[in-house]
Protein backbone atom coordinates (compact mmCIF):
# COMPACT_ATOMS: atom_id res chain seq x y z
CA UNK A 1 0.00 0.00 0.00
CA UNK A 2 2.85 2.39 0.88
CA UNK A 3 4.51 1.85 -2.52
CA UNK A 4 1.19 2.47 -4.26
CA UNK A 5 0.73 5.77 -2.40
CA UNK A 6 4.28 6.86 -3.31
CA UNK A 7 3.64 6.07 -6.98
CA UNK A 8 0.34 7.99 -6.91
CA UNK A 9 2.02 11.01 -5.31
CA UNK A 10 4.79 10.92 -7.91
CA UNK A 11 2.17 10.72 -10.66
CA UNK A 12 0.32 13.74 -9.29
CA UNK A 13 3.57 15.68 -8.87
CA UNK A 14 4.52 15.04 -12.49
CA UNK A 15 1.13 16.20 -13.77
CA UNK A 16 0.24 19.36 -11.84
CA UNK A 17 -2.57 20.40 -14.15
CA UNK A 18 -5.90 19.15 -15.43
CA UNK A 19 -5.11 16.53 -18.07
CA UNK A 20 -8.70 16.51 -19.27
CA UNK A 21 -8.58 20.22 -20.15
CA UNK A 22 -5.61 19.79 -22.48
CA UNK A 23 -7.16 16.85 -24.30
CA UNK A 24 -10.55 18.56 -24.50
CA UNK A 25 -9.08 21.71 -26.05
CA UNK A 26 -6.99 19.83 -28.63
CA UNK A 27 -9.90 17.59 -29.60
CA UNK A 28 -12.37 20.49 -29.78
CA UNK A 29 -10.07 22.49 -32.04
CA UNK A 30 -9.42 19.33 -34.07
CA UNK A 31 -13.13 19.01 -34.87
CA UNK A 32 -13.12 22.38 -36.62
CA UNK A 33 -12.37 22.19 -40.33
CA UNK A 34 -12.70 18.41 -40.69
CA UNK A 35 -11.68 17.34 -44.18
CA UNK A 36 -13.71 14.69 -46.08
CA UNK A 37 -10.41 12.91 -46.73
CA UNK A 38 -9.99 12.25 -43.02
CA UNK A 39 -7.74 15.05 -41.82
CA UNK A 40 -8.23 18.71 -40.93
CA UNK A 41 -8.15 21.62 -43.39
CA UNK A 42 -7.99 24.93 -41.57
CA UNK A 43 -6.08 27.47 -43.68
CA UNK A 44 -5.35 30.76 -41.94
CA UNK A 45 -8.27 33.22 -41.72
CA UNK A 46 -10.61 30.82 -43.49
CA UNK A 47 -14.07 30.34 -42.00
CA UNK A 48 -12.85 27.22 -40.17
CA UNK A 49 -9.77 29.01 -38.84
CA UNK A 50 -11.90 31.90 -37.60
CA UNK A 51 -14.14 29.46 -35.72
CA UNK A 52 -11.09 27.83 -34.11
CA UNK A 53 -9.62 31.24 -33.27
CA UNK A 54 -12.83 32.29 -31.54
CA UNK A 55 -12.74 29.09 -29.47
CA UNK A 56 -9.19 29.85 -28.35
CA UNK A 57 -10.04 33.48 -27.57
CA UNK A 58 -12.95 32.40 -25.35
CA UNK A 59 -10.67 30.00 -23.48
CA UNK A 60 -8.04 32.74 -23.08
CA UNK A 61 -10.60 35.09 -21.59
CA UNK A 62 -11.87 32.33 -19.32
CA UNK A 63 -8.29 31.97 -18.06
CA UNK A 64 -8.26 35.67 -17.15
CA UNK A 65 -6.14 36.90 -20.05
CA UNK A 66 -6.64 40.27 -21.70
CA UNK A 67 -7.08 39.31 -25.36
CA UNK A 68 -6.08 41.46 -28.32
CA UNK A 69 -5.55 40.93 -32.05
CA UNK A 70 -2.92 42.87 -33.98
CA UNK A 71 -2.91 43.94 -37.63
CA UNK A 72 -1.08 40.73 -38.52
CA UNK A 73 -4.03 38.71 -37.25
CA UNK A 74 -2.01 37.44 -34.28
CA UNK A 75 -4.08 36.70 -31.17
CA UNK A 76 -2.28 37.95 -28.05
CA UNK A 77 -3.44 36.98 -24.57
CA UNK A 78 -1.77 38.96 -21.80
CA UNK A 79 -1.27 37.98 -18.17
CA UNK A 80 0.11 40.95 -16.27
CA UNK A 81 3.20 40.67 -14.08
CA UNK A 82 4.71 42.63 -11.24
CA UNK A 83 6.55 44.78 -13.80
CA UNK A 84 5.25 46.08 -17.14
CA UNK A 85 8.01 44.66 -19.33
CA UNK A 86 9.92 42.78 -20.64
CA UNK A 87 7.49 39.98 -21.45
CA UNK A 88 7.91 36.24 -21.52
CA UNK A 89 6.05 34.91 -24.58
CA UNK A 90 4.89 31.47 -25.65
CA UNK A 91 2.61 30.10 -28.32
CA UNK A 92 2.43 28.66 -31.81
CA UNK A 93 -0.25 28.43 -34.53
CA UNK A 94 -3.59 26.72 -35.15
CA UNK A 95 -3.80 26.96 -38.94
CA UNK A 96 -3.19 23.65 -40.72
CA UNK A 97 -1.98 22.37 -44.04
CA UNK A 98 -4.74 20.96 -46.24
CA UNK A 99 -5.83 17.56 -44.91
CA UNK A 100 -3.41 17.84 -42.00
CA UNK A 101 -3.45 16.60 -38.42
CA UNK A 102 -4.76 17.91 -35.10
CA UNK A 103 -1.50 18.40 -33.17
CA UNK A 104 0.84 20.53 -35.30
CA UNK A 105 0.93 24.01 -33.75
CA UNK A 106 -2.15 23.39 -31.62
CA UNK A 107 -0.13 21.60 -28.92
CA UNK A 108 1.93 24.77 -28.44
CA UNK A 109 -1.11 27.02 -28.20
CA UNK A 110 -3.07 24.76 -25.83
CA UNK A 111 0.10 24.02 -23.86
CA UNK A 112 0.70 27.75 -23.38
CA UNK A 113 -2.92 28.25 -22.35
CA UNK A 114 -2.76 25.43 -19.81
CA UNK A 115 0.51 26.79 -18.44
CA UNK A 116 -1.14 30.14 -17.72
CA UNK A 117 -4.13 28.42 -16.12
CA UNK A 118 -1.75 26.59 -13.81
CA UNK A 119 0.19 29.71 -12.92
CA UNK A 120 -3.14 31.26 -11.92
CA UNK A 121 -4.42 28.23 -10.03
CA UNK A 122 -1.16 27.69 -8.17
CA UNK A 123 -1.09 31.39 -7.28
CA UNK A 124 2.39 31.90 -8.71
CA UNK A 125 3.43 35.55 -8.61
CA UNK A 126 5.07 36.16 -11.95
CA UNK A 127 7.50 39.06 -12.03
CA UNK A 128 7.49 39.26 -15.81
CA UNK A 129 4.23 39.62 -17.72
CA UNK A 130 3.38 36.68 -20.00
CA UNK A 131 1.85 36.77 -23.48
CA UNK A 132 0.32 33.75 -25.19
CA UNK A 133 0.43 34.25 -28.97
CA UNK A 134 -1.49 32.48 -31.74
CA UNK A 135 0.44 33.35 -34.89
CA UNK A 136 -1.24 33.73 -38.29
CA UNK A 137 -0.57 31.54 -41.36
CA UNK A 138 2.52 29.74 -40.14
CA UNK A 139 1.92 27.11 -42.82
CA UNK A 140 1.56 29.68 -45.62
CA UNK A 141 -1.37 27.90 -47.29
CA UNK A 142 -3.55 31.00 -47.27
CA UNK A 143 -1.22 33.93 -47.94
CA UNK A 144 2.49 33.59 -47.13
CA UNK A 145 4.49 31.48 -44.66
CA UNK A 146 4.92 33.08 -41.22
CA UNK A 147 2.69 36.02 -42.14
CA UNK A 148 1.79 36.71 -38.50
CA UNK A 149 5.17 36.16 -36.88
CA UNK A 150 6.91 38.23 -39.58
CA UNK A 151 4.51 41.10 -38.89
CA UNK A 152 4.97 40.63 -35.13
CA UNK A 153 8.77 40.76 -35.52
CA UNK A 154 8.67 43.80 -37.83
CA UNK A 155 9.84 41.90 -40.91
CA UNK A 156 6.62 42.50 -42.83
CA UNK A 157 4.89 45.87 -43.01
CA UNK A 158 1.14 46.24 -42.59
CA UNK A 159 0.50 47.65 -46.08
CA UNK A 160 2.57 44.90 -47.68
CA UNK A 161 0.86 42.16 -45.69
CA UNK A 162 -2.70 43.42 -46.15
CA UNK A 163 -2.42 43.48 -49.94
CA UNK A 164 -1.21 39.88 -50.34
CA UNK A 165 -3.62 37.90 -52.51
CA UNK A 166 -4.99 34.70 -51.01
CA UNK A 167 -4.08 31.23 -52.29
CA UNK A 168 -6.91 29.31 -50.64
CA UNK A 169 -9.60 31.92 -51.24
CA UNK A 170 -9.82 34.77 -53.73
CA UNK A 171 -9.45 37.35 -50.99
CA UNK A 172 -6.71 39.72 -49.84
CA UNK A 173 -5.18 39.33 -46.39
CA UNK A 174 -6.62 42.65 -45.24
CA UNK A 175 -10.15 41.66 -46.26
CA UNK A 176 -9.88 38.24 -44.60
CA UNK A 177 -8.58 39.95 -41.46
CA UNK A 178 -11.50 42.38 -41.49
CA UNK A 179 -13.89 39.43 -41.70
CA UNK A 180 -12.21 37.92 -38.64
CA UNK A 181 -12.39 41.21 -36.72
CA UNK A 182 -16.11 41.55 -37.43
CA UNK A 183 -17.01 37.98 -36.47
CA UNK A 184 -14.87 37.83 -33.33
CA UNK A 185 -15.50 41.40 -32.18
CA UNK A 186 -11.82 41.40 -31.24
CA UNK A 187 -10.03 44.22 -29.43
CA UNK A 188 -7.71 45.36 -32.20
CA UNK A 189 -4.25 46.84 -31.64
CA UNK A 190 -1.79 47.98 -34.28
CA UNK A 191 1.18 46.05 -32.92
CA UNK A 192 2.51 44.45 -29.74
CA UNK A 193 4.34 47.39 -28.12
CA UNK A 194 6.49 45.69 -25.48
CA UNK A 195 9.98 44.21 -25.35
CA UNK A 196 10.35 40.44 -24.95
CA UNK A 197 12.86 38.71 -22.67
CA UNK A 198 12.38 35.09 -23.82
CA UNK A 199 10.10 33.15 -26.16
CA UNK A 200 9.27 29.45 -25.75
CA UNK A 201 7.40 27.15 -28.12
CA UNK A 202 6.10 23.66 -27.37
CA UNK A 203 5.67 21.56 -30.52
CA UNK A 204 5.34 18.00 -31.77
CA UNK A 205 8.63 16.81 -33.25
CA UNK A 206 7.19 16.01 -36.72
CA UNK A 207 9.94 13.41 -37.12
CA UNK A 208 10.82 9.92 -35.82
CA UNK A 209 13.87 10.57 -33.60
CA UNK A 210 12.29 10.86 -30.13
CA UNK A 211 10.14 7.78 -30.65
CA UNK A 212 13.09 5.80 -32.02
CA UNK A 213 15.29 6.85 -29.08
CA UNK A 214 12.51 6.19 -26.55
CA UNK A 215 12.71 9.70 -25.08
CA UNK A 216 9.96 11.80 -23.52
CA UNK A 217 11.25 15.23 -24.50
CA UNK A 218 13.41 16.86 -27.14
CA UNK A 219 15.31 19.99 -26.08
CA UNK A 220 15.83 21.89 -29.31
CA UNK A 221 19.31 23.26 -29.98
CA UNK A 222 18.22 25.29 -32.98
CA UNK A 223 16.21 25.33 -36.18
CA UNK A 224 18.16 24.16 -39.19
CA UNK A 225 19.07 26.37 -42.10
CA UNK A 226 17.82 25.36 -45.53
CA UNK A 227 19.88 25.29 -48.72
CA UNK A 228 17.80 25.23 -51.90
CA UNK A 229 19.50 24.59 -55.24
CA UNK A 230 17.57 24.86 -58.51
CA UNK A 231 19.05 23.77 -61.83
CA UNK A 232 17.74 23.84 -65.39
CA UNK A 233 19.52 21.16 -67.44
CA UNK A 234 19.19 21.88 -71.16
CA UNK A 235 19.96 18.94 -73.43
CA UNK A 236 18.77 17.96 -76.91
CA UNK A 237 15.38 16.35 -77.36
CA UNK A 238 15.52 13.43 -79.80
CA UNK A 239 14.25 9.93 -80.55
CA UNK A 240 15.05 7.42 -77.82
CA UNK A 241 15.42 4.55 -80.25
CA UNK A 242 17.30 6.03 -83.20
CA UNK A 243 19.85 8.32 -81.51
CA UNK A 244 23.19 6.55 -80.86
CA UNK A 245 24.37 6.59 -77.27
CA UNK A 246 27.54 8.55 -78.11
CA UNK A 247 25.56 11.25 -79.94
CA UNK A 248 23.14 12.12 -77.16
CA UNK A 249 22.82 15.23 -75.02
CA UNK A 250 20.75 13.66 -72.26
CA UNK A 251 20.05 15.75 -69.11
CA UNK A 252 18.79 12.69 -67.24
CA UNK A 253 22.40 11.48 -66.79
CA UNK A 254 23.63 14.46 -64.69
CA UNK A 255 20.25 14.35 -62.94
CA UNK A 256 20.76 10.72 -61.90
CA UNK A 257 24.33 11.36 -60.75
CA UNK A 258 23.25 14.39 -58.74
CA UNK A 259 20.57 12.37 -56.93
CA UNK A 260 23.27 9.97 -55.77
CA UNK A 261 25.69 12.80 -54.93
CA UNK A 262 23.15 14.48 -52.63
CA UNK A 263 22.54 11.17 -50.88
CA UNK A 264 26.29 10.68 -50.53
CA UNK A 265 26.92 14.02 -48.80
CA UNK A 266 23.99 13.65 -46.36
CA UNK A 267 25.13 12.37 -42.95
CA UNK A 268 24.04 12.37 -39.31
CA UNK A 269 23.79 16.13 -38.88
CA UNK A 270 22.80 16.92 -42.47
CA UNK A 271 19.76 15.78 -44.43
CA UNK A 272 19.42 16.24 -48.17
CA UNK A 273 17.06 15.26 -50.95
CA UNK A 274 16.76 15.93 -54.64
CA UNK A 275 13.05 16.35 -54.19
CA UNK A 276 11.79 18.13 -57.31
CA UNK A 277 12.08 16.85 -60.91
CA UNK A 278 10.26 18.28 -63.93
CA UNK A 279 11.08 16.46 -67.17
CA UNK A 280 10.19 17.81 -70.64
CA UNK A 281 8.53 16.38 -72.62
CA UNK A 282 8.27 13.44 -70.17
CA UNK A 283 7.50 10.84 -72.85
CA UNK A 284 8.82 7.28 -72.61
CA UNK A 285 10.30 7.10 -76.14
CA UNK A 286 11.86 10.58 -76.18
CA UNK A 287 15.25 11.67 -74.82
CA UNK A 288 14.40 14.66 -72.60
CA UNK A 289 15.10 18.11 -73.97
CA UNK A 290 15.26 19.69 -70.53
CA UNK A 291 14.95 18.82 -66.85
CA UNK A 292 14.41 21.17 -63.92
CA UNK A 293 15.57 19.84 -60.56
CA UNK A 294 15.29 21.13 -56.99
CA UNK A 295 17.46 20.14 -54.02
CA UNK A 296 16.71 20.62 -50.31
CA UNK A 297 19.58 20.34 -47.80
CA UNK A 298 19.32 21.20 -44.10
CA UNK A 299 21.93 21.78 -41.40
CA UNK A 300 22.44 23.80 -38.22
CA UNK A 301 25.82 24.92 -39.58
CA UNK A 302 25.63 27.84 -42.04
CA UNK A 303 29.28 27.41 -43.11
CA UNK A 304 28.54 23.80 -43.96
CA UNK A 305 25.58 24.85 -46.11
CA UNK A 306 27.70 27.42 -47.94
CA UNK A 307 30.36 24.80 -48.69
CA UNK A 308 27.76 22.31 -49.92
CA UNK A 309 26.22 24.97 -52.15
CA UNK A 310 29.56 25.38 -53.96
CA UNK A 311 30.32 21.66 -54.02
CA UNK A 312 27.00 20.53 -55.44
CA UNK A 313 26.70 23.37 -57.94
CA UNK A 314 30.16 22.54 -59.33
CA UNK A 315 29.28 18.86 -59.45
CA UNK A 316 26.15 19.55 -61.50
CA UNK A 317 28.13 21.74 -63.89
CA UNK A 318 30.91 19.16 -64.34
CA UNK A 319 28.58 16.21 -64.90
CA UNK A 320 26.41 18.23 -67.27
CA UNK A 321 29.44 19.26 -69.32
CA UNK A 322 30.42 15.59 -69.76
CA UNK A 323 27.00 14.96 -71.37
CA UNK A 324 27.03 18.13 -73.53
CA UNK A 325 24.22 19.51 -71.36
CA UNK A 326 23.98 23.17 -70.35
CA UNK A 327 23.31 23.80 -66.64
CA UNK A 328 21.74 27.01 -65.32
CA UNK A 329 21.94 26.99 -61.54
CA UNK A 330 20.50 29.24 -58.83
CA UNK A 331 20.43 28.83 -55.07
CA UNK A 332 19.68 30.48 -51.76
CA UNK A 333 20.28 29.75 -48.08
CA UNK A 334 17.80 30.37 -45.28
CA UNK A 335 20.07 30.84 -42.27
CA UNK A 336 19.89 28.44 -39.33
CA UNK A 337 18.74 29.80 -35.98
CA UNK A 338 20.18 28.70 -32.65
CA UNK A 339 18.18 28.54 -29.45
CA UNK A 340 19.56 30.69 -26.64
CA UNK A 341 21.89 28.79 -24.30
CA UNK A 342 20.10 30.21 -21.23
CA UNK A 343 16.77 28.88 -22.53
CA UNK A 344 18.24 25.46 -23.30
CA UNK A 345 19.62 25.30 -19.75
CA UNK A 346 16.32 26.38 -18.22
CA UNK A 347 14.38 23.75 -20.17
CA UNK A 348 16.97 21.13 -19.23
CA UNK A 349 16.67 22.08 -15.55
CA UNK A 350 12.88 21.81 -15.84
CA UNK A 351 13.07 18.35 -17.45
CA UNK A 352 15.55 17.09 -14.86
CA UNK A 353 13.35 18.32 -12.00
CA UNK A 354 10.46 16.35 -13.48
CA UNK A 355 12.54 13.22 -14.03
CA UNK A 356 11.75 12.87 -17.74
CA UNK A 357 14.09 11.35 -20.30
CA UNK A 358 15.35 13.66 -23.05
CA UNK A 359 17.83 14.32 -25.82
CA UNK A 360 19.11 17.55 -27.30
CA UNK A 361 18.35 17.81 -30.99
CA UNK A 362 17.89 20.17 -33.92
CA UNK A 363 14.52 21.02 -35.41
CA UNK A 364 14.53 20.06 -39.08
CA UNK A 365 11.16 21.71 -39.67
CA UNK A 366 10.67 25.47 -39.53
CA UNK A 367 8.56 27.22 -36.87
CA UNK A 368 7.38 30.68 -35.81
CA UNK A 369 10.20 30.65 -33.24
CA UNK A 370 12.62 30.97 -36.15
CA UNK A 371 11.10 34.39 -36.87
CA UNK A 372 10.85 35.33 -33.20
CA UNK A 373 14.61 34.82 -32.88
CA UNK A 374 15.01 38.14 -34.71
CA UNK A 375 13.65 40.01 -31.70
CA UNK A 376 14.28 37.81 -28.66
CA UNK A 377 15.95 34.69 -27.26
CA UNK A 378 14.08 31.51 -28.20
CA UNK A 379 13.70 28.03 -26.73
CA UNK A 380 11.76 25.02 -28.05
CA UNK A 381 10.40 21.85 -26.47
CA UNK A 382 9.57 18.78 -28.59
CA UNK A 383 7.33 15.83 -27.81
CA UNK A 384 7.38 12.59 -29.86
CA UNK A 385 5.42 12.11 -33.08
CA UNK A 386 4.15 8.57 -33.63
CA UNK A 387 6.02 7.02 -36.58
CA UNK A 388 7.42 10.49 -37.30
CA UNK A 389 4.25 11.43 -39.22
CA UNK A 390 3.05 15.03 -39.47
CA UNK A 391 1.10 17.17 -41.97
CA UNK A 392 -1.19 14.18 -42.52
CA UNK A 393 -4.41 12.73 -41.08
CA UNK A 394 -2.33 10.05 -39.31
CA UNK A 395 -0.40 12.68 -37.32
CA UNK A 396 -0.47 11.52 -33.72
CA UNK A 397 1.21 12.13 -30.38
CA UNK A 398 0.22 10.04 -27.37
CA UNK A 399 -1.56 12.08 -24.73
CA UNK A 400 0.96 10.96 -22.13
CA UNK A 401 3.73 12.73 -24.06
CA UNK A 402 1.64 15.85 -24.57
CA UNK A 403 1.01 16.03 -20.83
CA UNK A 404 4.75 15.76 -20.20
CA UNK A 405 5.48 18.47 -22.75
CA UNK A 406 2.96 20.83 -21.17
CA UNK A 407 4.41 20.02 -17.78
CA UNK A 408 7.90 20.96 -19.01
CA UNK A 409 6.62 24.23 -20.48
CA UNK A 410 4.79 25.04 -17.25
CA UNK A 411 7.83 24.27 -15.12
CA UNK A 412 10.10 26.25 -17.46
CA UNK A 413 7.92 29.37 -17.35
CA UNK A 414 7.47 28.92 -13.62
CA UNK A 415 11.26 28.92 -13.14
CA UNK A 416 11.69 32.03 -15.29
CA UNK A 417 8.71 34.09 -14.19
CA UNK A 418 8.54 33.48 -10.45
CA UNK A 419 9.42 36.79 -8.86
CA UNK A 420 11.69 35.24 -6.21
CA UNK A 421 13.90 33.69 -8.90
CA UNK A 422 14.49 36.89 -10.88
CA UNK A 423 16.46 40.05 -10.46
CA UNK A 424 16.74 42.94 -12.92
Amino acid sequence: MYKLIVLMLKYIQNYPYCMDRVRKDIENIGKIGKDPNGGVSRPALSEADIEARMYVMREMEEAGLKVYVDQGGNIIGIKEGEINEPFITTGSHIDTVLNGGIFDGVVGVVGGLETIRLINENKIKNKFPIALIVFTDEEGNSFTPFAGSKYFAGLLKKDELHTIEGKYENIKFGDALKRFFEKSKAKVIEKFPYSIKNHFELHVEQGPILEKEGKDIGIVLGIVGVLRIWANLEGKQSHAGTTPMNMRSDPSIPLAKTILKVREIAKKDIVGTLSYINVFPNVVNVIPGSIKLGIDIRSLDKTELEELEKQISKYIEDESEKEKVKANISSYIEDPVLCAEENIKTIEKSVNELGYSYIKMPSRAVHDSQIMSRITKIGMIFVPSKNGISHAPDEWTDWNYIYKGVNVLYNTLKIITEAKNNKL
